[in-house]
C-alpha cells in the first residue's frame, strides 16, 4: 500500500494526470476482491494491477475515457460469460470500481517572481490553481512570499533549463522582469501544449515580441493564441490590481467564457 501512494504522489508531481481505478464492492468470484487497486495514464500506462484479463483491460479503456472528460465515475462490470453487459469470463462474479481521476487541479505556471507574480500567485491559489513559478533569479524564488505548497523552479536567462511540466491543461503566464525575457520565455513555450498563455505588456511592447519572433520562425498560429495585453481592462498598473486582472481573465478561460485579452 505505501509503494502504491508513492507511485502515485510521484506521478503526480511530475504533472501526470492519472486514474486510480478502485474495485469498492466484489460480488462471487472476481479476479480481485475490494480494495484491489490500478493506476491508469492517458496514454494507456498502468502501474499494479487488479487481476489482468478482460476485466482490467476493461477497466483501463474505461479509466483512459474518464481522463479524458476529466470526470470521475462508479462503474459495475458482470464478470458472466454471458448476458447484458457480461465480459464473456467465467469468473461468474460482479465488481463495482470507483474510477477516480486525479491530477485536475488547473496548474498555473507563473514565469516571473516580481511583484506582479507573486500577488498574482496568492490569489490564483484562492482559486483552486496548483502554482508554479519560474526565474533566472534565485534570490527572488523565496518561498515565505508564496502561497504554501508553491514549486519554485529557477531556471536559466533564456528559460531552456529544468521548465517544469507543460500539458494542454496548464496556465501559462509571462510577467518577467523585462521584454527580452518575456520574448526569451514565449520562445522556449511556443511548441508546448498549453491551455492558455498569456504575457504581460503594452500594445506596442506586445507586437514588437510577436513580429520578432514570428521573423525567427515561431508559427503565426502558435502567436495567434497567446493572450496579450494580458488581462481584462480594468485601468489601473498597481502590481496588485494588474494581478486581479489577469486573475479575472484565468476564470474566465477556466470557465468557458470568450476573453478581450489578446492582439490579434
Amino acid at each position: 500500500m505505501l509503494e502504491f501512494h508513492r507511485t502515485l504522489l510521484t506521478l503526480l508531481e511530475g504533472g501526470q494526470r492519472v486514474a486510480v481505478a478502485t474495485i469498492v464492492e466484489a460480488r462471487g468470484s472476481t479476479p480481485q476482491r475490494e480494495g484491489g487497486r490500478i493506476i491508469v495514464a492517458e496514454d494507456g500506462r498502468t502501474w499494479f494491477t487488479i487481476g489482468g484479463g478482460a476485466f482490467e483491460a476493461l477497466v483501463i479503456d474505461d479509466a483512459r475515457t474518464c481522463l479524458r472528460e476529466s470526470k470521475s465515475e462508479l462503474k459495475t462490470y458482470s464478470l458472466h460469460e454471458s448476458g447484458e453487459e457480461a465480459l464473456g469470463m467465467a469468473c461468474g462474479g460482479r465488481a463495482q470500481v470507483f474510477i477516480e481521476v486525479s491530477g485536475l487541479v488547473e496548474n498555473l505556471l507563473v514565469f516571473g517572481a516580481g511583484h506582479v507574480g507573486r500577488a498574482l500567485a496568492r490569489l490564483a491559489a484562492g482559486v483552486g490553481f496548483g502554482i508554479t513559478v519560474v526565474d533566472d533569479r534565485s534570490a527572488m524564488l523565496d518561498a515565505p512570499a508564496f502561497p504554501a505548497g508553491t514549486r519554485l523552479v529557477e531556471t536559466d536567462r533564456l528559460f531552456r533549463e529544468a521548465l517544469p511540466p507543460i500539458d494542454d491543461h496548464s496556465y501559462v503566464v509571462l510577467v518577467t522582469r523585462c521584454h527580452d525575457t518575456d520574448e526569451a520565455a514565449l520562445r522556449a513555450l511556443a511548441g508546448q501544449p498549453w491551455r492558455y498563455l498569456g504575457m504581460i505588456g503594452s500594445r506596442r511592447k506586445v507586437r514588437v515580441v510577436l513580429d520578432r519572433l514570428l521573423e525567427q520562425g515561431v508559427p503565426a498560429a502558435t502567436l495567434e493564441r497567446v493572450h496579450a495585453p494580458i488581462g481584462v481592462p480594468i485601468g489601473s498598473h498597481r502590481p496588485e490590481e494588474v494581478a486581479v486582472s489577469i486573475l479575472a481573465e484565468l476564470v474566465a478561460i477556466r470557465n468557458g467564457v470568450p476573453s478581450p485579452g489578446r492582439i490579434r
